[in-house]
C-alpha cells in the first residue's frame, strides 16, 4: 500500500499535479502513523498479557505464604488461650504450687515470633501494575510488620528477656529453673516460694498477660480473619484471570 502512494504520488509530481501529490503524500504518512499506532498497541497487548501471567504466579505464591502465616498465627492463638487459665490465677492473686506442674514458671518465657512469609508480597510490591486486591495484601502485611503484630511480639519478647535477666542476676535457683520443666515435685523450695508467693514475678505476669489478651491477641484473631478473606478473593481472582 505505501509503495502504491508513493508510485502514485512521483507519477502526479512528474505531471505537475501538487494538488495530488500533497494528497498520495499525507496518505502515506497517515498509513505509516497507522502502523506504528498498531506496533505500539501490540507490543502494549503482549505487556499486559505478561503482567497477568506474572501477577497470576505471584497470586499463586501468596496462596501459600497466606496458608502458612494463617496456620502460625492460628497455633499462637490457641497457645494462649490454653495457658489463660494460669494468668487468670495469677491475675487473681490465686498462685498454687500445683500451678507449676502447668507452667507457671515459664508462661512469659515462650514468647511468640512470628515468622510471616513475605516473598510473594516482595515480588508483588517489585511490580509495576497492581490492581486494588494488591494494594489490599501489601497493605494488611505491612499492617502486621510494622504496627500490629511483630513490634507487640517485639514487646513481649522485651517483657520475658527483662526477667530472665532478673532470674539470672538476683536468684541462686537460675540454672535449676534454665535446666529442666519445672514443677512441684522436682523444685526447690527457694523456687516454688518464688513463683508462688513472689510480687515481683506477679506484676510482671499481669504486664505481659495485659499485653496478650488486650492488646495481642484480638489482633491476631483480626488478622487471621482477614487473611482468609485475601486468600478467597486471591482464589476468586486467579479463576478469573
Amino acid at each position: 500500500m505505501i509503495k502504491f502512494f508513493r508510485s502514485t504520488r512521483f507519477s502526479s509530481l512528474s505531471k505537475r499535479k501538487t494538488g495530488q501529490y500533497l494528497k498520495y503524500a499525507i496518505g502515506e504518512i497517515i498509513l505509516v502513523v497507522i502502523g506504528i499506532l498498531l506496533a505500539l498497541q501490540i507490543n502494549n497487548w503482549n505487556e499486559h498479557r505478561k503482567e497477568r501471567r506474572e501477577l497470576k504466579s505471584i497470586y499463586k505464591e501468596i496462596v501459600f505464604d497466606l496458608d502458612n502465616d494463617i496456620k502460625e498465627l492460628s497455633n499462637t492463638l490457641e497457645g494462649f488461650q490454653e495457658t489463660r487459665p494460669v494468668f487468670d490465677k495469677v491475675f487473681s492473686d490465686l498462685r498454687t504450687v500445683e500451678l507449676l506442674d502447668d507452667g507457671l514458671s515459664r508462661i512469659i518465657a515462650g514468647n511468640p515470633a512470628t515468622g510471616l512469609n513475605t516473598s510473594g508480597i516482595e515480588r508483588l510490591k517489585n511490580i509495576s501494575s497492581k490492581d486494588t486486591l494488591s494494594m489490599k495484601i501489601i497493605d494488611t502485611y505491612n499492617e502486621m510488620e510494622n504496627l500490629y503484630i511483630l513490634p507487640v511480639e517485639k514487646r513481649l519478647h522485651d517483657i520475658g528477656a527483662d526477667l530472665s535477666t532478673v532470674f539470672r542476676d538476683n536468684y541462686d535457683w537460675y540454672p535449676e529453673w534454665m535446666s529442666k520443666r519445672i514443677n512441684k515435685d522436682n523444685s526447690s523450695k527457694e523456687l516454688q516460694d518464688y513463683f508462688v508467693n513472689n510480687r515481683e514475678y506477679r506484676h510482671y505476669v499481669i504486664e505481659y498477660g495485659y499485653q496478650v489478651y488486650t492488646n495481642y491477641l484480638p489482633r491476631v484473631e483480626y488478622y487471621i480473619s482477614e487473611l482468609k478473606v485475601l486468600r478467597s478473593e486471591i482464589k476468586n481472582k486467579i479463576g478469573d484471570s
